[in-house]
């Protein structure tokens, strides 16, 4: 597995290539995890069974930056290349070209995962950077690239990539850790957000809906977890709007199964995404799930079956949203309920990394 990011930065990426190498080596899968190096952070060790090497160094200095990333990752891979069959390289980059120069050196198979689509997909990001097309052209020289969801897919062919190349695995959640608590132990009429505080994430416009939704007689409490760069500016708006007693800004939490567990409704007003683990986790939680028809959300939730969907940059129709699940606590539990049992039968670890593992041995059986 090679990624930039590892443990312990706590990004969607990050947890899921955690969680796929931990449950790989429970099934007998030989599994290590190549990542960046960063200061006060040991060279390897051993994380929940996975062994991890900091061996990426690089210098953060213009063009500098990425041709020391590709030379890292491809003396690591040159001196270990007899101990692997497979370079699995999470996110498109600068790995996923040296993975392909090892496809061609010495028959290495390889396969990269997208994670972001839309504006933000890592091919725009990949041509916008450094040796950008020509980069793009060797990465479509992959054995596979994995695609999180429809639109992603869609992404992938117009990129390059021959319907034969892609495979559609979403992420995972761990179901057992995520799960639903008594109807009783759920305070009433309590909303959560959890994400990235940035202007992709549509805070803003939850922000307006959940003052439209107060003004409504509807009384609620809206829960935010989450950091980043829009943080003051939404506290800010929260404060114009005079919900400082209703409004909690928790800022970056570790371990949220327990605020999921609490809650009665979970809302993601994002203006793109890939597959968001968030929604998995609320969904598996047993949560009604309010979420904007962005990226691969449309692949995760059927509309008012087993959750709701609305259109981004729409107040109006989150406050829509919102008034009826926290009105009509039938409808609210039957699509908790439908989530839940959505996730069980499509999302779980053991269902997506059995997916891999098919996958693994496709790759290695070809050889």
């Amino acid at each position: 597995m090679v990624i930039s990011h590892f443990h312990p930065f706590l990004g969607g990426a990050e947890q899921q290539a955690l969680f796929l190498s931990e449950r790989l080596i429970q099934k007998g899968f030989s599994v290590s995890v190549l990542t960046r190096s960063f200061p006060g952070l040991p060279s390897f060790e051993i994380i929940r069974g996975v062994p991890v090497y900091r061996h990426i160094r690089t210098i953060a200095r213009g063009k500098l930056f990425g041709l020391t990333y590709m030379l890292s990752v491809f003396w690591f891979l040159f001196r270990r290349r007899n101990s692997y069959d497979i370079i699995h390289c999470h996110l498109l980059g600068f790995h996923s070209a040296v993975a392909v120069v090892f496809k061609w050196l010495f028959k290495k198979k390889t396969c990269s995962l997208v994670g972001a689509t839309g504006p933000i997909s890592e091919f725009i990001q990949i041509r916008k950077g450094l040796w950008g097309n020509w980069l793009l052209k060797i990465i479509t020289r992959s054995d596979r690239v994995i695609t999180l969801c429809s639109q992603s897919y869609a992404e992938a062919l117009q990129a390059g990539f021959s319907d034969f190349q892609i495979i559609q695995i979403p992420n995972g959640v761990d179901a057992d850790y995520f799960k639903p608590a008594a109807i009783e132990k759920r305070a009433d009429n309590r909303i959560i957000f959890i994400g990235r505080l940035d202007q992709w994430k549509g805070v803003d416009f939850l922000i307006r809906a959940f003052k439209i939704l107060l003004a409504g007689a509807v009384p609620a409490h809206l829960d935010i977890l989450g950091d980043g760069p829009d943080r003051e500016k939404l506290q800010q708006q929260a404060a114009d709007l005079g919900l400082q007693d209703v409004l909690t800004f928790h800022g970056a939490v570790h371990g949220v199964a327990p605020y999921l567990q609490h809650a009665s409704l979970f809302v993601l007003p994002s203006l793109s995404e890939g597959m968001p683990n968030v929604v998995l986790e609320a969904m598996a939680c047993g949560l009604p799930v309010i979420a904007t028809r962005v990226g691969g959300i449309v692949d995760i939730i059927d509309n008012e079956k087993n959750g709701s969907l609305v259109d981004a940059q729409r107040p109006d129709q989150l406050y829509e949203a919102m008034k009826q699940l926290l009105t009509d606590k039938e409808l609210a539990q039957r699509l908790g309920r439908a989530a839940r049992k959505t996730i069980e039968e499509r999302f779980s670890l053991p269902v997506i990394v059995n997916r891999y593992s098919t996958l693994y041995q496709e790759l290695t059986a070809s050889r």
